[in-house]
């Protein structure tokens, strides 16, 4: 997939005059490597620890900087050949080194890493490919002051320019192994769901229903491992009298109170982020009025969503349905976005109101309608959908009435 993905980068990079890439994100590290580095998805404080590099031309070779702690993992996982190391914290050589009278065996580590190291790999890199006056694209948007004052102190030839939004251009469109990762993703969350709402009882808060489909998400993922690897359930649930946002409330739930999950999973770095909403008993007048106007807008966007659509145009169906159903001042900044490897779950393009991008094939799109008021409560309404070469895949299998439980 990785190898894909460097290929596509290069015909970017070429068509903008940029000579090479600086991968910087754990994100995109992951996207255009093969490998997860477990240090920089464990911090934001840890970006600027492990880099790639993609020269612009197919002939000159990509490397990657990486921990000797993780060395041995990163060429498992990535077909680069070229992997340099800098030394961590962590010693983590065979006993027989530590043993070892042979002189050079011990070494000096740094409290956490060296700067020096690290920026020394990546000047060597870019000399041995002739790049040391070249342009290299990266991740600019993203990127700590400190890391990019050491890579201007340390390579002044080169100019660093930002092209953050081409790798989200490329990401949007999912490859094969991305689609399955994320369908199954999607899975994931039905089971933890289904199991909550089985479970709900009056007086249970937000923080039990979390609990219960945080429970039912890894009970699947432990019954099919076929699925992949599970790396664990998180998300926002609104349960209980008065609960505002996504965040739910205190109170015990009780007859009359909307269940709202926005929800998904982690699985082998992809995420998913799907959402439902469900009366627990007989829900009010104007909580029914509010749940069949989302769920109409709803319904009006899933039938544009297909190849050529401009997002703004869904964004504007979908608005203007809400507000023909009664709520003439709704308003909200966007109908969805696309998903992938961002921690942050939400990635562009955006539906909303001046996205002109269009959808494509093998875009995998979250198109929900939310609305949050403690009068009433929270609500959900949230798909992942696959655009194909005529229309689209709807990953979810769960209905779309407010279901009483």
């Amino acid at each position: 997939m990785s190898e894909d993905a460097r290929s596509r980068l290069r015909e970017e990079l070429e068509a903008r005059n940029i000579d090479a890439y600086l991968a910087y994100t754990p994100s995109n590290l992951y996207y255009t490597t093969g490998f997860v580095s477990p240090v920089v998805a464990l911090s934001w404080r840890l970006m600027g620890t492990d880099l790639a590099l993609i020269p612009a031309d197919s002939g000159s070779p990509p490397a990657l900087i990486t921990s000797d702690f993780v060395e041995n993992p990163a060429r498992a996982s990535t077909t680069i050949e070229d992997i340099r190391t800098y030394k961590m914290w962590v010693e983590s050589r065979d006993v027989d080194v530590l043993t070892s009278s042979e002189r050079g065996a011990q070494l000096s580590r740094p409290a956490q890493w060296d700067q020096n190291e690290i920026h020394g790999a990546l000047r060597e890199v870019l000399g041995e490919r002739k790049l040391e006056h070249a342009t290299i694209g990266t991740d600019l948007r993203h990127i700590q002051h400190e890391t990019m004052n050491w890579l201007k102190e340390t390579n002044p030839g080169c100019e660093f320019v930002d092209i953050t939004d081409v790798l989200y251009q490329l990401r949007a469109i999912k490859q094969p192994r991305e689609i399955e990762l994320l369908r199954r993703a999607a899975q994931l969350y039905e089971a933890g769901q289904n199991q909550a709402i089985a479970d709900a009882r009056e007086g249970q808060t937000s923080m039990d229903i979390k609990y219960s489909y945080m429970d039912g998400a890894l009970q699947a993922a432990k019954a099919d491992p076929s699925l992949g690897d599970f790396q664990g359930a998180f998300g926002f649930i609104s349960a209980g009298s008065g609960a505002r946002m996504s965040f739910g409330g205190n109170s015990g739930m009780a007859s009359g109170d909307l269940i709202k999950f926005d929800c998904g999973v982690t699985l082998g770095g992809y995420y998913s982020d799907c959402g439902r909403t469900f009366s627990f008993g007989k829900p009010a007048d104007m909580q029914r009025k509010m749940y069949q106007a989302l769920q109409s807008a709803h319904a009006r966007a899933r039938e544009l969503m297909r190849p050529g659509v401009k997002l703004s145009e869904i964004f504007r169906v979908a608005t203007e349905e809400v507000r023909s159903q009664g709520f003439p001042n709704y308003s909200r900044g966007h109908f969805g976005h696309s998903i992938g490897l961002d921690s942050f779950v939400e990635e562009p393009p955006f539906i909303s109101a001046d996205e002109e991008a269009e959808l494509q094939p093998g875009m995998v799109m979250c198109l929900e309608a939310p609305y949050y008021a403690e009068s009433l409560g929270s609500f959900q309404i949230e798909d992942m959908i696959l655009i194909t070469q005529d229309g689209c895949e709807i990953f979810n299998k769960s209905g779309y009435d407010l279901v009483e439980v």
